[in-house]
């Protein structure tokens, strides 16, 4: 694969501005009013839009995908349909975590059944480590991406070797996570 170097300096530029200034609202900062499922689609898809870029966390949510994860037993069900912040919490857990892990361990990860406390607990941690997680992963690629950005000529080689240690990097976080999740099985 061949990218030139002006490109992926661009887009490492682009994604350190977006991981140093993008974080999920907290707990206490996520709407205290009952939403309705419209509502709740725009507050999701906000939340998850990093701003003034074009780098989404998620696809687009929809009323489906949130009606299936409610069948499912993934988030609670609505009460008279409305959306609580306990929803949106889930939600937003939920359509991050997807991206990289089946609905079985996020399930492990945020059963259904916890209480508003717990819930609120978890998000908070979520939002925490999610943040954490961003800086260290972008630090440690930054670590292999530099001398790409600081020698001249065509690093052709190392670009290679860049999105493959991305790559299996990513493979090896979801192995380790659901590695994790499976020891109380054990």
């Amino acid at each position: 694969m061949y990218v030139k170097k002006e490109k992926l300096v661009s887009a490492f530029s682009e994604i350190e501005k977006v991981l140093t200034s993008y974080s999920l609202p907290t707990w206490d900062m996520l709407p205290d009013i009952e939403l309705y499922m419209d509502q709740v689609i725009s507050v999701v898809t906000k939340y998850l839009e990093a701003p003034n870029s074009t780098i989404i966390f998620t696809r687009p949510v929809t009323s489906s995908m949130i009606n299936n994860y409610v069948k499912l037993g993934i988030i609670p069900p609505p009460v008279k349909k409305k959306y609580s912040k306990i929803h949106l919490a889930y939600l937003l857990i939920v359509c991050t975590l997807k991206q990289t892990l089946d609905m079985t361990t996020i399930q492990q990860i945020i059963p259904v059944d916890l209480d508003v406390d717990t819930v609120k607990k978890t998000y908070d941690s979520f939002v925490k480590n999610q943040y954490t997680a961003f800086n260290y992963v972008f630090s440690q690629t930054r670590k292999v991406a530099d001398p790409i950005f600081t020698l001249e000529g065509n690093n052709q080689d190392r670009m290679n070797d860049l999105i493959m240690q991305v790559s299996v990097s990513a493979t090896l976080f979801k192995l380790l996570t659901e590695k994790i999740t499976q020891l109380d099985k054990e």
